[in-house]
């Protein structure tokens, strides 16, 4: 009963406050540190932030893991993209921290496009890939790949996926002090 409340009373506060309000999405590859950039930016803007797949976890109440493993990622995605519509417009969450895979659903992209400016953390590979190594249970894309993951398995799907990042409007490349300054100055004006 609690959970459907804080569900009903989430979708409510995101239905009144739906305007033409600004939001930046972070996207990029899982482990490019979208979610520690969008709190980054939350301390040094003052807005608040929301992570997309924490909240779809709060909703569902389930784990994305689990419902991968249980329902497989097509559910997933269908599910993520109702939540991105739930989401996108709402003034009370103007940064946005996405999951990996939100770029490859064009409507996603046209979603996020309509209701702000999107932002590839665009993070090395080599980086990427020695996160991923430090907590691979937490990646349900990756158990869905088998054991043992290979390199040029995960190599293959960075790329793949870079195709789709390059919808963005905006890829940073480092996340240097001046970049993130840059990406706040940017959110001051015009969230």
């Amino acid at each position: 009963m609690e959970m459907c409340l804080k569900v009903f009373l989430t979708n409510i506060q995101c239905f009144a406050c739906k305007s033409m309000v600004k939001q930046l999405f972070l996207v990029g590859y899982m482990g490019a540190g979208k979610t520690s950039t969008a709190k980054a930016l939350s301390l040094r803007t003052g807005h608040p932030m929301i992570d997309l797949d924490e909240e779809f976890e709060r909703r569902e109440g389930i784990s994305i893991s689990d419902l991968f493993e249980q329902k497989g990622e097509a559910t997933f995605r269908s599910k993520e993209s109702s939540l991105l519509l739930d989401i996108a417009g709402c003034s009370s969450f103007p940064i946005v921290s996405c999951g990996g895979g939100i770029m490859a659903n064009r409507e996603n992209v046209q979603v996020m496009k309509a209701h702000g400016f999107v932002v590839w953390i665009d993070t090395p590979f080599e980086e990427i890939l020695e996160r991923l190594r430090s907590n691979l249970d937490k990646r349900p894309l990756l158990a869905a790949m088998g054991y043992p993951i290979e390199e040029h398995q995960i190599r293959a799907h960075y790329e793949h996926r870079r195709e789709d990042y390059a919808n963005s409007d905006e890829r940073i490349g480092e996340l240097t002090e001046e970049a993130l300054q840059a990406l706040a100055n940017r959110i001051n004006r015009e969230v």
